[in-house]
């Protein structure tokens, strides 16, 4: 049997983002996982890009073999850039993310920048603020074996591992081995779209809302990443008249690539440790209205009243997301605020795992969530927590952490400040993060195989 990953979502983001946010993080460390795990021609990717190609197939072993994740070393792995091009398709959406979308500023921009790449290479990346290309890495990396796809046996398993909201050729793969008999599983991660429509914006949840609607038609059982997720999918297929089953499929707390409990050198030389100052406080995650960052700015100007001086730093690891108006204009009208709060955007591994070492503990005031992975990946560092009580985060690190209310402002400031000026006790609640047993990836990939196995 050989098992076929859907990691079209995850090319499509490659392209745009140089990092990767959570759904994108569980792919690349579960199939890195089940590629060392098993023998190369069992684990395959599968993934269709651009509207007149066939879906293609390749061996994950072949494709994720990095220890940390470059965008642009996968995609060119895959013939999907080429490594000699004047900037990689990332770098000129992230130069084009100062345009407003779709004005005829950004268009134009975008002609400039395409034809001027062409012409004088080095002239368009200083234009765009990036380096020389001489000073890029010039290794030459080696295009792996992809092959068109032709027929998938009908003792294969098709998982859908990404966000495929979209109607894709890979789901119209996945549709027609279900008629055969054959078995497609489906990850979710969350119904958000779909319960908390206020929280997206409106084609998201319509794009979702009809995806599930479909998704009983080619899918033969749901794999849910909490217990919490998989309770809000079976109330919706019930009520939708579908009897699919429904598997709970927990995530790691590991964050691949750094030792367990492992502590600051103190001598990072990024750029983004210039702009923080020391004691800080850490919350990670897209800046977007379900991840609460509002609430938590109310909070901070509550503690500089009570604590002066003694209020610590807050960072911000993330994107900016949708719906963020009140976030901006709280931080825009505070000059006392902006000063004690850094948001630090597109965060690379070694940033972010320095963050989580340095930071004095993490908070996470998430309105509702899937899984919650910063909360596990803060205590695979041996840091302490306050977290939001909502949907599936308790099932993250159970005891370990401080739960609040989400939108109990009180509460927060409280917890907050107790935790600030209580070295001893937020030490003490360390020492057990660091002796207690934690999820690593490699467990998540091996019981994800032995769900398909099943």
């Amino acid at each position: 049997m050989c098992l076929y990953f859907d990691i079209t979502d995850l090319l499509k983001h490659a392209r745009k983002n140089g990092t990767v946010s959570g759904i994108q993080r569980v792919q690349i460390r579960v199939l890195q996982h089940l590629a060392a795990q098993t023998q190369p021609q069992e684990i395959l990717c599968a993934y269709h890009i651009g509207r007149f190609r066939r879906v293609r197939i390749c061996r994950a072993q072949d494709l994720f073999i990095d220890k940390t994740y470059d965008a642009k070393q996968m995609l060119v792995r895959l013939g999907l850039e080429n490594q000699n091009t004047a900037f990689t398709t990332q770098e000129l959406y992230d130069d084009l993310a100062n345009y407003k979308n779709k004005s005829l500023k950004r268009a134009l921009r975008k002609v400039k920048l395409l034809i001027l790449g062409k012409l004088r290479p080095d002239c368009a990346r200083s234009q765009m603020g990036l380096g020389p290309l001489s000073e890029q890495n010039n290794s030459q990396l080696k295009t792996i074996e992809t092959w068109p796809h032709k027929k998938i046996q009908k003792n294969d398993h098709v998982v859908m591992i990404g966000t495929n909201w979209n109607i894709s050729a890979v789901e119209t793969l996945a549709k027609k081995h279900f008629r055969r008999g054959g078995k497609v599983s489906q990850v979710i991660y969350d119904l958000i779209p779909y319960r908390y429509p206020e929280f997206c914006v409106e084609s998201l949840a319509k794009k979702f809302s009809t995806f599930l609607d479909r998704s009983p038609s080619f899918v033969s059982q749901y794999i849910c990443i909490s217990e919490a997720t998989r309770i809000d999918l079976q109330k919706y297929l019930t009520e939708t008249g579908n009897d699919k089953p429904t598997i709970s499929w927990p995530l790691a707390h590991e964050f691949e690539g750094y030792g367990r409990n492992e502590i600051s050198s103190q001598s990072s030389d990024s750029p983004i440790f210039k702009k923080i100052s020391k004691p800080f406080v850490l919350c990670v995650g897209t800046i977007e209205v379900r991840k609460n960052g509002a609430m938590l700015l109310a909070v901070w100007q509550q503690l500089q009243k009570e604590l002066g001086d003694k209020t610590p730093q807050l960072v911000f690891a993330g994107k900016y997301g949708w719906k963020i108006l009140p976030f901006q204009e709280r931080l825009r009208s505070d000059p006392a605020l902006q000063r004690r709060v850094t948001v630090v955007d597109r965060v690379k591994d070694d940033d972010l795992a320095e963050l989580y070492k340095q930071c004095l503990f993490s908070v996470f005031p998430s309105l509702v969530e899937g899984w919650g992975l910063p909360v596990g990946e803060a205590a695979w560092f041996g840091k302490f927590s306050i977290v939001s009580s909502s949907s599936s985060i308790p099932e993250v690190c159970g005891n370990l952490v401080d739960y609040i209310e989400p939108n109990n402002i009180d509460e927060w400031v409280q917890a907050i400040k107790r935790t600030v000026l209580a070295d001893q006790c937020r030490q003490q609640r360390e020492k057990i993060i660091c002796r207690s047993p934690l999820r690593l990836w490699k467990d998540v990939a091996a019981d994800l195989k032995q769900i398909l196995d099943n």
